[in-house]
C-alpha cells in the first residue's frame, strides 16, 4: 500500500487541484520466453511470435496520508495489458505493450481540494528490443540477454495512466534449466520522470528518477499444468516488495491459459495491498535448427553421404510393430556363416540412390518415452514426406543414455522411436513409409557426459527423411 505525505493537513485544501498525472502502475510483464513477471534469458527463434491479452485486479495502489488521516485515492483499480513478441534474428526480438485502464474508483478526493480522477484511459505504451547474448541452443551454460526499453508519454495522466514524459529501462537476465524447474534472474534501472507529490519540509523536485529493479522467478517445466512464482523488487527512495504464484495450463496447441496472485508489501507509489493477474497467451514458432554439428562433424557427415556405399546386408532397416518393442535382445549368432565375427548394427547411412532432405533430433527427459505436445520437428518432416512426389521414407532411429542396463536401454529406445512413428502416423504419414531401430546406449552423442544436458543430447531419437534421387533422363542419339 503506498503512502505519500502531502502539503499540509487533508482536510485544510481549499482550492481544486488536479494530482500530477504519473503511470500509477508499477508491474513489468514479460512478453516472450519465461514466465509472466520474469524472462528467462531465451529469445524467440526468428519468425516466432507471441502474443498474450491479460488482466488483472488491484487493491489500494495509491492512499495518500497527512500522517492524521488517510484518503483512498485509488481502492479498486482494473487494468489490461495487451502485449506482442516477434523473434526478427537469432539474436534479436522485438516487443511492444499496449496497457489500458478499465475501472478505477477510490475516496472523493475533492474532500480534500483535488479534482476527480478519470475512471478510464490508455496507459504507456512501451517499446522494447531484446538482445541475446548467451544461448544455451548454441551449448552455452545458460541463457542470457539484456532488454531495452522506452515507455511512450500518451497516456491518459487524468487516470493517472502516463507520466509526463518518456521513460527509460535496461536490464539483463539469466536463466538454466535444473531438470523439472527453471529458475531465471534479472536487474535492471528504470528511468523515469519525477512524481511532483510535495512534502510539508521538501517541495517537489522537477527531472527523472531512477528506480534499480530486481527480478526471480520460478517454474516447473513439462506439459499440462505448470507452476509459476516470481518476486519483484524495486530499489528506490521508498522500497516496495511483490510476491505472485499461480499457474499456467494449455487450452490448445500453442494457446496457454494462467491466473496468478499475490500480495505486496512497501510505500512506493502504486504497490498494492495485493494484485490478482488472468489471460492467455498464444506462442507460434517455426522449427529451430535441426541439430548442432561442430565444422568437423559436418564435413564428415557430407564425404560419407559423397561416398558411394554398398547396400547393408545386416539388420535392415524395416517397419516395425508394437509387438516388437518387448523384444530386448539379439539371438543371432556373435558370427556370420562365414565365421567372421558380426559387426554390431550401424546408425543408417543414405545409400548413392537416396537423398537426405530432412534430418534431427528429438530429445526427451530422464526415464520418458513421451512426446510433449506439439514437436515442430516432427510437422516438418511431415510436410516434407507429404510434399514428395516420388516415395520418400522416414528412419526413426531410439537412442538411451547408460544409466540403465542394457536391456532397460534397448527396451527404451524403442519405445522413444515408437512414439515418434506414432505421432507420425496420427499426422497421416502412412504407416509403410515409417522405419524404426532401436540402439540403445550404443551410439551416445557424449560418450563421458558431465552434465544433464550432455546425458539429455543422449536420450534421443534421431529422424531422417529419405527421397529417391532423381534419374537422370535417357536421351537417344539420332540415327544415321
Amino acid at each position: 500500500m503506498a503512502a505519500a505525505l502531502l502539503a499540509g493537513s487533508l482536510a485544510s485544501a481549499q482550492s481544486t487541484e488536479q494530482l500530477p498525472g504519473f503511470d500509477l502502475e508499477r508491474l513489468e510483464t514479460n512478453v516472450g520466453r519465461g514466465t509472466l513477471l520474469v524472462g528467462n534469458g531465451e529469445l524467440l527463434v526468428p519468425g516466432g511470435l507471441s502474443v498474450s491479452l491479460l488482466g488483472h485486479y488491484q487493491r489500494l495502489p495509491l492512499v495518500l496520508s497527512d500522517g492524521a488521516q488517510d484518503l483512498r485515492v485509488v481502492q479498486d483499480r482494473a487494468t489490461g495489458l495487451l502485449a506482442a513478441s516477434y523473434g526478427v534474428l537469432p539474436w534479436l526480438e522485438l516487443s511492444a505493450q499496449v496497457p489500458f485502464v478499465l475501472w478505477q474508483q477510490g475516496d472523493d478526493p475533492s474532500l480534500v481540494g483535488l479534482a476527480p480522477l478519470a475512471a478510464q484511459g490508455l496507459g504507456t505504451p512501451v517499446l522494447q528490443a531484446r538482445l541475446g547474448l548467451l544461448s544455451r541452443r548454441q551449448q552455452q551454460p545458460v541463457d542470457l540477454s539484456a532488454d531495452l526499453g522506452v515507455g511512450l508519454p500518451v497516456g491518459t495522466g487524468l487516470a493517472l495512466a502516463g507520466d509526463a514524459g518518456p521513460r527509460f529501462h535496461a536490464r539483463m537476465v539469466v536463466g538454466t534449466t535444473l531438470g523439472w524447474l527453471q529458475p531465471s534472474l534479472e536487474a535492471g534501472v528504470l528511468f523515469r520522470p519525477s512524481v511532483a507529490l510535495a512534502s510539508t519540509e521538501q517541495a517537489a523536485r522537477q527531472g527523472a528518477t531512477s528506480e534499480i529493479r530486481l527480478g526471480a522467478a520460478l517454474a516447473t517445466t513439462g506439459k499440462g499444468l505448470r507452476g509459476e512464482l516470481g518476486l519483484r523488487t524495486t530499489l528506490a527512495p521508498q522500497v516496495s516488495m511483490e510476491l505472485l504464484g499461480g499457474v499456467r495450463f494449455p487450452l490448445l496447441v500453442g494457446l496457454d491459459a494462467f491466473v496468478l496472485g499475490g500480495p505486496g508489501v512497501g510505500g512506493a507509489l502504486g504497490t498494492p495491498l495485493f494484485r490478482v493477474l488472468a489471460g492467455v497467451a498464444f506462442r507460434s514458432e517455426p522449427p529451430p535448427r535441426i541439430s548442432f554439428l561442430d565444422p568437423n562433424a559436418d564435413r564428415d557427415f557430407q564425404l560419407t553421404l559423397a561416398k558411394p556405399q554398398p547396400p547393408p546386408e545386416d539388420n535392415p532397416v524395416r517397419p516395425v510393430g508394437t509387438h516388437e518393442l518387448y523384444v530386448t535382445r539379439d539371438d543371432s549368432p556373435d558370427t556370420s556363416a562365414d565365421g567372421t565375427p558380426r559387426e554390431p548394427p550401424r546408425p543408417y547411412q543414405p545409400g548413392p540412390q537416396e537423398r537426405l532432405v530432412l534430418r534431427g533430433e528429438v530429445h526427451f527427459t530422464q526415464g520418458a518415452a513421451e512426446l510433449s505436445g506439439v514437436v515442430p520437428l516432427l510437422d516438418q518432416a511431415v510436410l516434407r514426406v507429404l510434399e514428395q512426389t516420388r516415395g520418400a521414407t522416414i528412419v526413426i532411429e531410439g537412442h538411451a543414455d547408460s544409466e540403465g542396463t542394457d536391456t532397460s536401454n534397448m527396451l527404451m529406445s524403442l519405445r522413444r522411436a515408437q512414439a515418434v512413428r506414432r505421432y507420425l502416423i496420427d499426422q497421416g504419414v502412412p504407416a509403410t513409409r515409417v522405419r524404426i531401430r532401436g540402439f540403445g546406449s550404443s551410439w551416445p552423442v557424449s560418450a563421458q557426459p558431465a552434465t544433464e544436458q550432455e546425458r539429455q543430447l543422449n536420450r534421443r531419437a534421431e529422424v531422417l527423411v529419405l527421397t529417391e534421387e532423381p534419374k537422370a533422363p535417357v536421351t537417344q542419339a539420332p540415327a544415321p
